[in-house]
């Protein structure tokens, strides 16, 4: 029945994502091909600085805890690390697909064309949220929570092995977590640095996930709790 109700649930995601296809391409052909001018923030390394910090900082549960402790683990930390500032660089700094598309490729689409759901004022920036920008901003909002609760189950609990709570639903609940922040992000601003950076960002935290699994393994007295555990939850949803 758990496993009915999460294809289900699974599936239900798919249509949606499939009926929203064509509204989230039109998101994307303003970013990527349709930039006015006068709606492009550059030059504001404050924003880029703060924004880097902030969510450099979601992966401070990780690296200050016992799964951080591998060397090899480096790396995946540093593709996060090289999106992230990335894509804050592109947002803030130096829009570089808007200058590298826009002056070759119009599709028509016009910041007119997008509906703003939201308007506000940080650090003397105005910011325009549309709806897929507020998606974006939703689905990072829920990745930062799921690493904090995967972080709080895990190390407040004195069980050998964390099977209860986010854990319960996933393998690596902060791995997925960590996905959501940078997926939700390349929703709110899809550029073609974060396009590129997003399946590199997938594949490392995917070998992560799978050393970390075998690591875990061999760290069992009894290797048939874990094998048990893995047979019963997900490794990702």
């Amino acid at each position: 029945m758990e496993l009915s109700r999460r294809g289900l649930a699974l599936t239900a995601v798919g249509v949606l994502a499939l009926a929203s296809l064509p509204s989230f391409l039109s998101h994307v052909s303003l970013f990527v091909f349709g930039q006015l001018e006068g709606t492009v923030i550059e030059g504001r390394w404050d924003l880029v600085a703060l924004n880097v910090v902030v969510f450099l900082a979601v992966l401070l549960p990780l690296a200050a805890g016992m799964r951080w402790r591998v060397d090899w683990r480096t790396s995946s930390l540093g593709v996060y690390t090289a999106f992230i500032v990335s894509m804050f660089v592109e947002m803030y700094g130096v829009p570089l697909t808007v200058y590298l598309t826009s002056p070759a490729l119009s599709t028509g689409v016009s910041a007119a064309d997008q509906v703003i759901w939201l308007q506000f004022t940080v650090m003397g920036q105005e910011f325009s949220m549309t709806f897929w920008k507020l998606v974006g901003l939703a689905i990072t909002v829920v990745g930062v929570l799921l690493v904090a609760e995967g972080w709080r189950k895990l190390y407040t609990s004195d069980e050998d092995l964390v099977t209860s709570g986010v854990y319960g639903y996933s393998r690596h609940p902060q791995y997925v977590g960590i996905f959501l922040v940078v997926f939700g992000w390349f929703v709110h601003w899809p550029s073609l640095l974060t396009l590129a950076l997003l399946p590199v960002l997938a594949y490392f935290y995917r070998r992560l996930a799978l050393m970390e699994e075998q690591e875990v393994m061999e760290g069992f007295d009894d290797p048939e709790v874990y094998r048990r555990y893995m047979e019963a939850t997900p490794r990702w949803m």
